[in-house]
This record gives C-alpha cells, sequence and structure tokens, in this order.
C-alpha cells in the first residue's frame, strides 16, 4: 500500500517546484506502511490514522448536515489531496490515466440542449434538458444533480462533458456524446456542477452546494440557463469523494433519494444521521477489488441504513470485480461509469 501511494505521489508531483512536496509525501507514504490503526479521539470511531483527519471532516459533515445549521466549513490544514497522496485524485483520474492522451483530448462540442451555467456566488456546471412534449413540460421533469468524484479540476464546467477527460463516462460526458440510456436522455434533466480549482467538492462547504441547488431551482436559475424541473423530484448522483459529499447532503431531507457509487467514509454514520436516511431511498455501487476506496466503507453504509430500518429502500450493487476493465493504480474505482450508464437506476428513480 505504501508502494501503491508513493508511486501516485511521484506521478502528481513529477514537476513540482521544491523537495519540501516530495518530502512531505514520502513521510506520508511510509505513515501508511508504519501505523497501525488507533481510535480517533474526534469521532469515537476506530479509523486509519493516515484517514482520520479526511473521515473528522466527513464526520463534521454529517453531523452539521443534521443540525440546524448545515454549515461545515473546509479546514485547510486537513486538505483531502495532502492526506490521500493523490489517491482519491487517481480514483476520478482513472480514464485519464488509462488515456494518457486524455488531457490534450478535444472537446466535441456538446448536444443544443447541454449547455454550460453559471451561478456567480457557488458554481458553474453543465444543464441538460431532455426534448419534451408540451404535456411534459406541463408536468415537468425530474432533476439528477450529478456530483464528480476527485480530480485535477483546472478547466471549465464543459470539461465534464469531455468523453476523455478525467471525468469520462458519468452522466455529462454520456449525454454529451450521445451514449446516455434513453431512460435517462429522454426524461431526465440534469445539473453536473464543477469544482473548478479544487480537488472536489470534499473541500468546499457543503451549504454551498445547497445554494446551488436552491438556486438552479429559482427563477434566477431559470433565466441562466437551468433546466425547468419538478422540485419536488431532485436526486442525487455520486461518484468517489461526490458519494461521500452525496450521502451527507441527503441528511437535509431536501432530495429524493440518491445513487452513491464507490463511496470512501471508512467511519460511522452518526445516530442522527442514520435516523435523517432511515426513509430515503439509496442505491449504493462498489467494486470488492476498488483500490482507492475500500469496498468495507460502503458495506458499512448499507448496513447501518438497513439497521436503521431502511432494508426496503436500500440497493446495494457489490462488484466481485471491476465492470470496466480499470487495472492497477485504479483497478475497481470504476463504479460511478457503472451505474451511469446502467438504465435501471433511471427506472428506479422514476418509480420513487
Amino acid at each position: 500500500r505504501g508502494a501503491l501511494i508513493l508511486s501516485l505521489s511521484k506521478d502528481l508531483c513529477r514537476n513540482a517546484s521544491t523537495k519540501t512536496m516530495h518530502l512531505k509525501m514520502l513521510v506520508l507514504s511510509i505513515s501508511l506502511v508504519l501505523i497501525v490503526p488507533t481510535a480517533d479521539a474526534f469521532s469515537g470511531f476506530f479509523v486509519s490514522p493516515t484517514l482520520r483527519k479526511t473521515d473528522a471532516l466527513a464526520l463534521r459533515g454529517l453531523q452539521a448536515a443534521c443540525s440546524k445549521s448545515t454549515e461545515v466549513e473546509y479546514d485547510p490544514g486537513c486538505s483531502r489531496r495532502e492526506l490521500l497522496i493523490g489517491a482519491s485524485c487517481s480514483g476520478a483520474l482513472g480514464t485519464a490515466l488509462l488515456h494518457p492522451s486524455a488531457a490534450a483530448s478535444e472537446i466535441k462540442a456538446p448536444p443544443s440542449n447541454l449547455v454550460e451555467i453559471t451561478d456567480p456566488e457557488t458554481y458553474s456546471a453543465l444543464a441538460y434538458s431532455p426534448p419534451t412534449t408540451q404535456a411534459q413540460e406541463e408536468a415537468r421533469v425530474p432533476l439528477i444533480v450529478v456530483l464528480h468524484g476527485a480530480g485535477i479540476n483546472s478547466g471549465t464546467a464543459s470539461d465534464l462533458a469531455d468523453p476523455k477527460g478525467e471525468h469520462a463516462g458519468l452522466i455529462p460526458s454520456l449525454l454529451a456524446s450521445g451514449n446516455a440510456p434513453k431512460e435517462l436522455s429522454e426524461r431526465f434533466a440534469v445539473l453536473a456542477p464543477y469544482s473548478q480549482g479544487k480537488t472536489s467538492f470534499y473541500e468546499e462547504p457543503r451549504t454551498k452546494l445547497l445554494k446551488f441547488v436552491q438556486w438552479a431551482l429559482s427563477d434566477a436559475g431559470r433565466q441562466a440557463g437551468c433546466p425547468v424541473v419538478d422540485p419536488s423530484r431532485v436526486f442525487l448522483f455520486g461518484f468517489s469523494d461526490g458519494a461521500t459529499v452525496g450521502v451527507e447532503l441527503l441528511t437535509t431531507r431536501k432530495f429524493r433519494g440518491g445513487v452513491f457509487a464507490a463511496y470512501g467514509f471508512t467511519g460511522e454514520l452518526p445516530k442522527k444521521a442514520r435516523e435523517r436516511l432511515s426513509d430515503q431511498p439509496v442505491w449504493v455501487f462498489h467494486s470488492k477489488d476498488d483500490v482507492i476506496f475500500p469496498v468495507k466503507c460502503s458495506d458499512n453504509l448499507v448496513k447501518a441504513l438497513r439497521a436503521a430500518g431502511t432494508k426496503d429502500v436500500v440497493r446495494y450493487t457489490r462488484f466481485d470485480r471491476d465492470q470496466e476493465g480499470f487495472t492497477g493504480r485504479v483497478k475497481g474505482h470504476s463504479t460511478g461509469i457503472t451505474a451511469s450508464k446502467d438504465p435501471e437506476i433511471y427506472t428506479w428513480m422514476l418509480s420513487l
């Protein structure tokens, strides 16, 4: 495991200008091998020390989402990129690692109903509106909010549509390339915010995402190009870091349900979070051979939700091996792609 992380750190820091970053990466890499799990002083649960601060952030997010105030400020001293030394990045960068030319790939022009929109106070995003009849427009379509995983994220929201980019294979790129299941492209609107300049949404206050969704559903959002949707049928789709954040957002009970692939929180859900999720429809995807976030993360999540009385509304697709052919440093971390192209998840959402 130490060799894996050290290799990742070298790849990410190959062009670093200082020796300090390399030294920090090396020390943290060695700690992955030498330090045994101990009790986490903050959460009271047993977690790996190298993930302690990371999980503490997630726990704070869950606790805050369940309180009257949902404000969760990111602590710059607990950088997820620094703590995981690029492992979380490599999960989202799986496609880019498999396709070395991805960084230089040319982004095809997205279809006319897939546009980039911007809320000046929160995020830019890709917005998709399905072709609809007059009757469908009057009834309004459901909305899926897509939360991508970790990555470099140095471009624009349009990068989410790149079929060879770091977030390739997720819902936006499927829509852009014309490969989305018709259950998605014909029946759902989509909003995919982009964590520009951040490794992922994990580094952002959760209230910022909630504020973005609220804006998207407002008149101001619609005037900016957001689709007209049924505000009572807003779903979450999260992959990797996006899945971890998505579960936190679902505890606010502002969403109809969620699909979460490669969930990465290694701790235990707080009691209040379990209570708030007790009747929320959730479908979890994970692969047993995931080398980025171990499958036990999703195992524990599903077990906790079902123990809280949610067995009838919780589904779990647990693969024995990677379904997309990912190997090496990103093996098994492709369930976001697998779930995105599965027509059944959209049929399931429509049934809720």
